[in-house]
């Protein structure tokens, strides 16, 4: 079947028994795909668990543990399939030791699962076994239109002992069984109809975001934003498309918010040349108004800010080289006006390269795979900032083409 559709349904969603039996309808609206149901615990069962073990067991066996706090996965995983049957529709409920279970990893440590619900990050390799088992069993059942339902959070290792992905790691496992299926869209099953342009916690006027790039969603996700986890971002390799839908049922065809993927890395060399005035001072961060008096006074000459890096002791704006002697008288008066500022240097020709990633999302090492090589290559960095997706190098414009294509060559196999 070419036209499979995986459901992510977060505890969140899954707060009363009848909300069951409300996904499940909602779900086999989508008739002419095959469908696959990845779920959560419900809501607040994955931390009793833990408490349970914990304080029954005040120091519990590795693997003892990692199948006991997932059974809340393969207790919705089953209520569904019994709801999907309910409803008239064939369903099965794939848990692990069946021959059908998808997802085999080895685990690269044995790191603690945490007592809070945060998003944890575990070092695992997908074992190859996974996409054999998906040919052999799932995608006959998904040819004969069976509803699978697959409980997240956990998996098999090698020795097909139960081990989780970690808090956080439902959301993980659907990317992965995405990739598996070779799914044409992933649709995350929300309280909201969609991802909102701010927090409805915090503020009252929300709107919904109806289109994002994958880019937007990793930034929104890494800085905090509840949409997913960041780190199943990370997994993404061929899934075309995923959703955010609502739990309400109101237009699900198309509803919600839609992200397409593209490529896995981008790399850009920006056509512009940049001036970089760096003010030195003290105490910087704790200066009221730096911030403030430098956007309004390039502002008011309609002069753009390009990036800014802030330290203890210097604030350095690019701007574009041609705008940045200007830039540096109006702004040389802040000198006196802010005790804490001392100087103000203007350094021309400096040119920019983004490359951008999900790969880079909380991962360790990321700058290190650019920094070390291009030093070897005698190519002297004049920054490096990272935020979220994003690794921007800034070089010297004559070394702009060759630092460009160095970093091309070095990203070339991802």
């Amino acid at each position: 079947m070419n036209n499979i559709k995986v459901f992510k349904v977060g505890g969140s969603v899954l707060a009363e028994p009848g909300d069951f039996l409300k996904i499940a309808r909602l779900i086999l609206k989508f008739k002419d795909t095959g469908v696959c149901l990845v779920t959560s615990a419900i809501k607040g069962r994955t931390d009793e668990l833990i408490n349970l073990f914990t304080k029954a067991i005040p120091e519990p066996d590795f693997y003892s543990f990692e199948k006991f706090v997932g059974m809340g996965e393969v207790q919705s995983a089953m209520i569904f399939e019994s709801v999907f049957k309910y409803l008239g529709a064939e369903a099965k409920a794939i848990i692990p030791a069946m021959p059908e279970w998808p997802l085999h990893i080895r685990l690269k440590s044995k790191a603690q699962l945490s007592p809070q619900k945060i998003n944890e990050k575990r070092e695992f390799i997908l074992l190859p076994k996974g996409k054999r088992i998906v040919h052999r069993y799932l995608t006959p059942l998904l040819n004969k239109n069976t509803v699978l339902v697959i409980p997240g959070f956990i998996a098999q290792d090698e020795k097909d002992r139960t081990v989780t992905l970690g808090r956080g790691g439902s959301d993980i496992s659907a990317l992965l069984i995405a990739e598996l299926l070779g799914a044409k869209e992933l649709i995350l099953v929300k309280d909201v109809g969609g991802i909102l342009s701010v927090d409805p916690r915090f503020v009252s006027n929300t709107k919904m975001i109806k289109k994002l790039s994958w880019a937007e969603l990793g930034a929104l996700a890494a800085s905090g934003a509840q949409v997913l986890n960041p780190i199943s971002l990370k997994h993404r390799r061929n899934l075309p498309k995923l959703r955010v839908i609502a739990n309400d049922g109101d237009n699900i065809e198309n509803g919600g918010t839609e992200i397409l993927f593209d490529k896995e890395i981008n790399i850009n060399l920006s056509d512009k040349t940049y001036g970089v005035l760096t003010f030195i001072g003290e105490k910087i961060p704790e200066t009221p108004g730096i911030l403030s008096n430098v956007s309004n006074i390039l502002m008011k000459k309609k002069i753009t800010i390009h990036s800014i890096t802030i330290s203890d002791n210097l604030l350095a704006i690019y701007v574009e080289e041609d705008r940045s002697e200007k830039a540096y008288e109006l702004l040389s008066s802040l000198i006196s006006r802010i005790k804490n500022l001392k100087a103000l240097n203007l350094k021309k020709g400096i040119a920019k390269i983004v490359v951008r990633s999900l790969k880079f999302i909380n991962e360790p090492g990321a700058i290190k795979k650019i920094v070390t090589p291009i030093a070897k290559e005698k190519i002297n960095i004049w920054e490096i900032l990272t935020v979220h997706t994003d690794i921007m190098v800034f070089v010297e414009s004559q070394d702009r083409v060759r630092a460009y294509n160095f970093i091309r060559k070095l990203f070339r196999k991802e």
